[in-house]
């Protein structure tokens, strides 16, 4: 099919483009290790309604106590199909940033000094982490395209001159606020995260999730990172992974890190300063709390990605929900909320049993 470089992200073609990242822009690869943790099958006949035929849905997953009771595909998609999670590719960088204990108080120009006398100057990693670096930018979807051409995402224009992610960086601004002030949800907060995480760890982004996660995890593929045209790493949309694979992800938050992600850390997930959440500037349905680049959403640790793309995480039911879609919209509200009733059902529908 093919999608226009220009538009792969939104719909039509997001429906075919999110199943083929690779054949759009550059990528690597993330290796998988020798172990696979195994997810034993015991499907269950969960009531799901119409949401599978309705809710441009191309893959879900339930685990319950670690089993696999319900799995499905849609729009061609297989097990061993890797997906694009957009923004949940930041929550794989919060755990990530849990194992390398990266020290929150760093100045983030100690690690990346070419962002000194930015918008980034003064902010720590914790304001990284937590999205309340008081930074000039819009995370207004309609106008991401001149990000997007930095992340190779887009192709060159003549209105965006930063033609690599560690070029746009240092372009923007200061807020209006002091850091750590209010949450203010960037996604170039992240991509700098990856990039203090790449220093700090003396390794690609990429080596660095293989080795420190997604093989201690037990994946069962090899996933895929974007990158830029330099090789830095868009860690910030750019993960792309199997259906079960997420679940496993998921499940290593369930079994709080498995002692591959510290304990403490799974605890914080969601849970960042009330304070600043409450003066927030952006909103997610649903959410309480943003905190280590995972949301806290009806007391759940939840990664989400914009047209569609979630993994929840309900401790207290023994549930991990993943959801791979291809809304034709980045962030339509009745999707949304729709996506966290099927959860809140399907926790309530496995706690009585």
């Amino acid at each position: 099919m093919g999608a226009p470089l220009d538009a792969w992200q939104v719909g039509p073609w997001n429906r075919w483009a999110y199943q083929h990242v690779d054949e759009l822009v550059p990528t690597v690869v993330v290796p998988r290790g020798a172990k696979v943790l195994k997810l034993p099958e015991r499907p269950l006949a969960l009531d799901l309604g119409d949401f599978l035929d309705t809710q441009f849905v191309d893959g879900l997953a339930v685990l319950h106590d670690g089993a696999l009771v319900l799995e499905a595909y849609r729009n061609d998609m297989q097990p061993d199909t890797l997906h694009l999670s957009q923004s949940v590719g930041k929550s794989v960088l919060g755990l990530l940033a849990g194992v390398l204990a990266l020290d929150p108080a760093t100045p983030v120009t100690d690690h990346v000094p070419e962002v000194a006398g930015s918008g980034y100057e003064g902010a720590t990693v914790q304001h990284l982490l937590d999205m309340t670096a008081a930074i000039d930018f819009d995370e207004d979807y309609a106008t991401f395209w001149r990000y997007d051409v930095a992340c190779a995402w887009h192709p060159p224009h003549p209105e965006a001159s930063a033609e690599t992610i560690l070029e746009y960086l240092p372009t923007i601004g200061p807020a209006a606020w002091r850091h750590g002030e209010r949450l203010h949800y960037a996604t170039p907060n992240t991509d700098l995260l990856g990039l203090v995480a790449e220093r700090a760890g003396a390794a690609p982004a990429a080596e660095l999730i293989a080795r420190e996660l997604w093989a201690p995890l037990g994946a069962e593929r090899d996933a895929l990172l974007t990158v830029d045209t330099a090789g830095t790493a868009a860690i910030g949309g750019g993960f792309c992974a199997t259906l079960r694979d997420y679940a496993r992800l998921g499940e290593l938050v369930r079994r709080d890190g498995a002692g591959v992600v510290p304990a403490g850390w799974i605890a914080r997930l969601g849970a960042g300063d009330d304070g600043a959440f409450a003066r927030s500037t952006w909103a997610t349905e649903g959410a309480s709390g943003y905190g280590l680049q995972w949301w806290r959403i009806d007391g759940r640790p939840v990664a989400r990605g914009i047209h569609g793309q979630l993994v929840a995480v309900d401790r207290d039911a023994a549930v991990v929900v993943a959801i791979l879609s291809s809304w034709p919209e980045a962030t339509p509200i009745a999707p949304g909320l729709r996506q966290l009733a099927l959860v809140d059902a399907v926790c309530a529908q496995l706690r009585a049993l």
